[in-house]
């Protein structure tokens, strides 16, 4: 009985993991617009807008927003980075953030629409998980990214970000296909007369001090892409391993799974984004 008892369990285990990381990766992240416009808003208080996908919602890898309600305990931080979102989805559930006001937003989004749009399987995937009226495309994108700077208004007060790199090989095809992206939301930025963080160069740069080997290259199988987000989750929540140890056993420097930030690119972002609040 006891013998079956312990299969049963070492069965079950896997099952209990991938429900546990499931809930995580689910889970909203804290102090969003709608938390906001429930509460007791203070007028005194700077409100600060950090839209995006999961590189600004920090639970799948470091919150660089996190950091930024440190540094800054007396402003209001809003943080609307949703898991899995593209342009289009932002699109949809802007009103309520914009309905608090916000006296700075940073924008930081793309890379799903970049991921969805470099190969035909991946595109299939973001385009049934997500609802999306269609595949992914750096056209649409395009559409999309203007739609934002029209709803959000032209602003000083308004920064976007470029997309951090896929993979740590800068010179990959999947970095020449994310290059389209941060040359199209460096022109827009130019002409529109916006803020540029510019997240991309920061953390390219960054990645030459790696100190050990990259070990693999960015592949786009569904399979490949979830095993690593999470077997780094649950190393990071179950085993409490940092983000940086999880990316060095994976040869990683900045991204732990590489598509999202450890804390030391999280650390790199917060920094640019302290500037830009910091001179607004």
């Amino acid at each position: 009985m006891t013998f079956i008892f312990l299969v049963l369990i070492i069965a079950a285990a896997p099952a209990a993991a991938f429900f546990y990381v499931s809930k995580i990766i689910s889970t909203p992240p804290k102090g969003r617009a709608e938390d906001y416009l429930k509460s007791n808003n203070q007028p005194d208080k700077k409100i600060i807008a950090c839209i995006g996908d999961s590189l600004t919602h920090g639970n799948i890898g470091q919150s660089w927003v996190d950091y930024l309600r440190q540094e800054f305990p007396n402003d209001v931080f809003l943080n609307e980075g949703i898991n899995g979102n593209t342009a289009w989805q932002v699109i949809q559930r802007l009103d309520p953030i914009l309905d608090c006001k916000p006296d700075l937003i940073i924008l930081l989004i793309g890379t799903n629409d970049a991921l969805g749009s470099f190969d035909i399987n991946s595109g299939l995937r973001y385009k049934k998980n997500n609802e999306l009226p269609e595949v992914p495309t750096l056209g649409k994108y395009k559409e999309h990214l203007n739609e934002l700077i029209e709803k959000i208004g032209f602003s000083s007060n308004f920064a976007i970000c470029t997309l951090p790199p896929i993979g740590e090989n800068v010179n990959s095809e999947v970095n020449r296909h994310v290059n389209l992206f941060n040359d199209y939301i460096k022109l827009t930025v130019n002409q529109k007369n916006l803020s540029l963080l510019p997240v991309s160069d920061a953390l390219c740069s960054e990645i030459k001090s790696r100190t050990y080997p990259l070990k693999l290259e960015y592949n786009p199988k569904t399979r490949l892409i979830m095993r690593r987000i999470f077997g780094g989750i649950f190393h990071h929540y179950v085993f409490s391993k940092s983000w940086n140890d999880i990316s060095k056993a994976k040869g990683q420097w900045i991204l732990f799974d590489q598509i999202h930030l450890n804390e030391r690119g999280a650390e790199i972002v917060f920094k640019l984004a302290k500037d830009f609040i910091s001179k607004s």
